[in-house]
Protein backbone atom coordinates (compact mmCIF):
# COMPACT_ATOMS: atom_id res chain seq x y z
CA UNK A 1 0.00 0.00 0.00
CA UNK A 2 1.37 3.38 -1.02
CA UNK A 3 2.00 5.74 1.87
CA UNK A 4 0.20 9.06 1.57
CA UNK A 5 1.84 12.45 1.82
CA UNK A 6 0.28 14.89 4.24
CA UNK A 7 1.39 18.07 2.47
CA UNK A 8 1.50 19.91 5.81
CA UNK A 9 4.87 21.48 5.09
CA UNK A 10 3.91 22.70 1.64
CA UNK A 11 0.51 23.89 2.84
CA UNK A 12 1.92 26.24 5.47
CA UNK A 13 1.54 29.27 3.20
CA UNK A 14 -2.25 28.86 3.32
CA UNK A 15 -2.67 28.18 7.04
CA UNK A 16 -2.59 31.81 8.10
CA UNK A 17 -5.30 32.86 5.64
CA UNK A 18 -8.06 30.37 6.47
CA UNK A 19 -9.81 32.24 9.27
CA UNK A 20 -10.06 35.76 7.91
CA UNK A 21 -9.40 37.25 4.49
CA UNK A 22 -7.34 40.05 6.06
CA UNK A 23 -5.17 37.77 8.16
CA UNK A 24 -5.20 35.78 11.40
CA UNK A 25 -3.93 35.88 14.94
CA UNK A 26 -1.20 33.46 15.98
CA UNK A 27 -3.70 31.76 18.30
CA UNK A 28 -6.07 31.10 15.40
CA UNK A 29 -3.23 29.64 13.36
CA UNK A 30 -2.24 27.31 16.21
CA UNK A 31 -5.86 26.24 16.67
CA UNK A 32 -6.14 25.35 12.98
CA UNK A 33 -2.91 23.35 13.17
CA UNK A 34 -4.19 21.20 16.06
CA UNK A 35 -1.64 18.65 17.31
CA UNK A 36 0.69 19.68 14.47
CA UNK A 37 1.23 22.96 16.35
CA UNK A 38 3.65 21.12 18.68
CA UNK A 39 5.64 19.99 15.67
CA UNK A 40 5.92 23.50 14.28
CA UNK A 41 7.05 24.76 17.68
CA UNK A 42 9.80 22.14 17.91
CA UNK A 43 10.90 22.79 14.32
CA UNK A 44 11.29 26.50 15.01
CA UNK A 45 13.07 26.10 18.36
CA UNK A 46 15.32 23.35 17.02
CA UNK A 47 16.24 25.37 13.94
CA UNK A 48 17.11 28.46 15.99
CA UNK A 49 19.31 26.47 18.37
CA UNK A 50 21.11 24.77 15.46
CA UNK A 51 22.45 28.15 14.36
CA UNK A 52 25.96 29.24 15.44
CA UNK A 53 25.16 31.09 18.65
CA UNK A 54 27.24 32.69 21.43
CA UNK A 55 28.09 30.37 24.35
CA UNK A 56 25.23 30.14 26.80
CA UNK A 57 22.58 31.35 24.32
CA UNK A 58 20.85 27.96 24.41
CA UNK A 59 20.15 28.54 28.12
CA UNK A 60 17.61 31.17 27.04
CA UNK A 61 16.67 30.03 23.53
CA UNK A 62 15.96 26.50 24.79
CA UNK A 63 13.31 27.64 27.29
CA UNK A 64 10.50 27.68 24.68
CA UNK A 65 11.24 24.00 24.00
CA UNK A 66 10.59 23.19 27.68
CA UNK A 67 7.32 25.14 27.51
CA UNK A 68 6.19 23.26 24.38
CA UNK A 69 7.30 19.80 25.51
CA UNK A 70 5.67 20.18 28.93
CA UNK A 71 2.29 20.85 27.30
CA UNK A 72 2.73 17.86 25.01
CA UNK A 73 3.63 15.63 27.96
CA UNK A 74 0.47 16.81 29.75
CA UNK A 75 -1.63 15.73 26.76
CA UNK A 76 -2.89 19.11 25.54
CA UNK A 77 -4.62 18.82 22.14
CA UNK A 78 -2.83 21.88 20.76
CA UNK A 79 -0.06 24.24 21.76
CA UNK A 80 -1.20 27.05 24.08
CA UNK A 81 0.50 30.42 24.21
CA UNK A 82 -0.19 33.39 26.53
CA UNK A 83 -2.66 35.95 25.18
CA UNK A 84 0.06 38.56 24.75
CA UNK A 85 1.55 36.25 22.09
CA UNK A 86 -1.45 34.35 20.75
CA UNK A 87 -3.44 37.54 20.03
CA UNK A 88 -0.73 38.95 17.81
CA UNK A 89 -2.17 39.31 14.35
CA UNK A 90 -0.48 38.87 10.99
CA UNK A 91 -1.77 40.31 7.75
CA UNK A 92 -2.52 37.87 4.95
CA UNK A 93 0.25 39.37 2.80
CA UNK A 94 2.87 39.24 5.55
CA UNK A 95 2.03 35.65 6.53
CA UNK A 96 2.18 34.36 2.97
CA UNK A 97 5.43 36.20 2.28
CA UNK A 98 7.09 34.63 5.32
CA UNK A 99 5.70 31.16 4.63
CA UNK A 100 6.71 31.23 0.98
CA UNK A 101 10.31 31.92 2.01
CA UNK A 102 10.27 28.54 3.78
CA UNK A 103 9.07 26.64 0.71
CA UNK A 104 12.57 25.98 -0.74
CA UNK A 105 13.24 23.91 2.41
CA UNK A 106 9.70 22.55 2.74
CA UNK A 107 9.39 21.15 -0.78
CA UNK A 108 12.30 18.67 -0.71
CA UNK A 109 11.43 17.59 2.84
CA UNK A 110 7.79 16.96 1.94
CA UNK A 111 8.85 14.75 -0.99
CA UNK A 112 10.67 12.27 1.26
CA UNK A 113 8.21 12.27 4.16
CA UNK A 114 5.02 10.21 4.33
CA UNK A 115 2.10 9.68 6.70
CA UNK A 116 3.11 6.36 8.29
CA UNK A 117 3.17 4.57 11.62
CA UNK A 118 0.08 6.57 12.58
CA UNK A 119 -0.23 4.84 15.97
CA UNK A 120 2.33 7.36 17.28
CA UNK A 121 -0.26 10.11 16.89
CA UNK A 122 -3.29 8.40 18.44
CA UNK A 123 -4.70 8.92 21.91
CA UNK A 124 -2.11 9.26 24.68
CA UNK A 125 0.72 7.86 22.54
CA UNK A 126 2.27 11.33 22.11
CA UNK A 127 2.61 11.88 25.87
CA UNK A 128 5.68 9.62 26.36
CA UNK A 129 7.28 11.40 23.41
CA UNK A 130 6.49 14.69 25.13
CA UNK A 131 8.26 13.46 28.29
CA UNK A 132 11.33 12.45 26.25
CA UNK A 133 11.42 15.79 24.43
CA UNK A 134 10.98 17.59 27.75
CA UNK A 135 14.09 15.84 29.09
CA UNK A 136 15.88 16.72 25.83
CA UNK A 137 14.82 20.36 26.16
CA UNK A 138 16.25 20.47 29.68
CA UNK A 139 19.52 19.08 28.30
CA UNK A 140 19.45 21.80 25.63
CA UNK A 141 19.34 24.45 28.35
CA UNK A 142 22.22 22.96 30.37
CA UNK A 143 25.31 25.18 29.89
CA UNK A 144 27.67 22.23 29.42
CA UNK A 145 30.09 21.99 26.46
CA UNK A 146 29.20 19.65 23.56
CA UNK A 147 25.60 19.09 24.74
CA UNK A 148 23.67 21.65 22.65
CA UNK A 149 23.73 20.44 19.05
CA UNK A 150 22.21 16.98 19.42
CA UNK A 151 19.16 18.15 21.43
CA UNK A 152 18.50 20.91 18.87
CA UNK A 153 18.76 18.43 15.98
CA UNK A 154 16.48 15.95 17.75
CA UNK A 155 13.81 18.60 18.37
CA UNK A 156 13.97 19.70 14.74
CA UNK A 157 13.71 16.15 13.36
CA UNK A 158 10.96 15.09 15.77
CA UNK A 159 9.12 18.31 15.00
CA UNK A 160 9.19 17.57 11.27
CA UNK A 161 7.77 14.11 11.95
CA UNK A 162 4.98 15.58 14.10
CA UNK A 163 4.11 18.13 11.42
CA UNK A 164 3.90 15.54 8.64
CA UNK A 165 2.54 12.75 10.89
CA UNK A 166 5.49 10.61 9.86
CA UNK A 167 6.04 8.13 12.69
CA UNK A 168 9.34 6.92 11.24
CA UNK A 169 10.84 10.42 11.32
CA UNK A 170 9.48 10.95 14.84
CA UNK A 171 11.23 7.71 15.82
CA UNK A 172 14.51 8.97 14.35
CA UNK A 173 14.11 12.21 16.29
CA UNK A 174 13.38 10.27 19.48
CA UNK A 175 16.51 8.15 18.93
CA UNK A 176 18.64 11.28 18.50
CA UNK A 177 17.00 12.70 21.64
CA UNK A 178 17.93 9.57 23.62
CA UNK A 179 21.50 9.83 22.33
CA UNK A 180 21.59 13.52 23.30
CA UNK A 181 20.52 12.71 26.85
CA UNK A 182 23.13 9.93 27.03
CA UNK A 183 25.91 12.23 25.78
CA UNK A 184 24.92 14.94 28.27
CA UNK A 185 24.98 12.46 31.15
CA UNK A 186 28.40 11.22 30.05
CA UNK A 187 29.82 14.76 29.76
CA UNK A 188 28.42 15.80 33.15
CA UNK A 189 29.79 12.61 34.77
CA UNK A 190 33.19 13.16 33.14
CA UNK A 191 33.34 16.75 34.43
CA UNK A 192 32.25 15.62 37.90
CA UNK A 193 34.86 12.91 38.17
CA UNK A 194 37.48 15.20 36.65
CA UNK A 195 36.83 17.89 39.25
CA UNK A 196 36.89 15.34 42.08
CA UNK A 197 40.17 13.91 40.78
CA UNK A 198 41.72 17.39 40.51
CA UNK A 199 40.61 18.23 44.06
CA UNK A 200 42.45 15.24 45.53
Amino acid sequence: MKQRRSGALRGLAQVGTRKRPNGSTLGEVLESLGDRSFGWGFVLVGLINMLPLPPGANLVLGLPAIFIAAQMALGRPALWLPDIISKRSFTRKRWRAGALKALPLARPLSRIMRMRMSGVFRGPAERPLGVLLLATSLVLCVPVPFTGWLPAISLFVAGLGLVEHDGLVVGIGASIASAAIGVAMFVVAAIWFGLNYAAQ
